[in-house]
């Protein structure tokens, strides 16, 4: 049987109590991400990869961004814009959130 490709998520993803369709969009985009090229999916697959809709890619990417979980790169070429790249950023540096990592309580 052949093995599928995983993830791993940071524990600490949830010490920021994202809203689960921001939460979906992260992990398709860390699911997508390339350590040297970021990733690249237009907003209509990660949509359509979410079961969400373009506008709901758009709100989702606006709050990774506020809280400092990706960074988008606006892409342009040919005169005009071309998809946007995503680069996940690392969780546990204080440029991340503007502070220390949230805390997480252990149980």
């Amino acid at each position: 049987m052949k093995q599928e490709p995983f993830v791993m998520l940071p524990r600490k993803i949830f010490a920021y109590r994202l809203p689960p369709i921001a939460f979906a969009v992260y992990c398709y985009l860390l699911c997508c991400h390339n350590q040297t090229k970021g990733c690249y999916p237009s907003r209509q697959t990660i949509a359509k990869a979410c079961g969400i809709s373009d506008s709901s890619v758009g709100r989702a990417v606006k709050q990774l961004e506020k809280h400092g979980l990706i960074k988008v790169n606006h892409n342009f070429g040919d005169g005009r814009q071309r998809n946007n790249s995503y680069e996940v950023l690392p969780l546990n540096t204080p440029s991340v959130h503007g502070g220390p990592s949230p805390p997480v309580t252990q149980r």
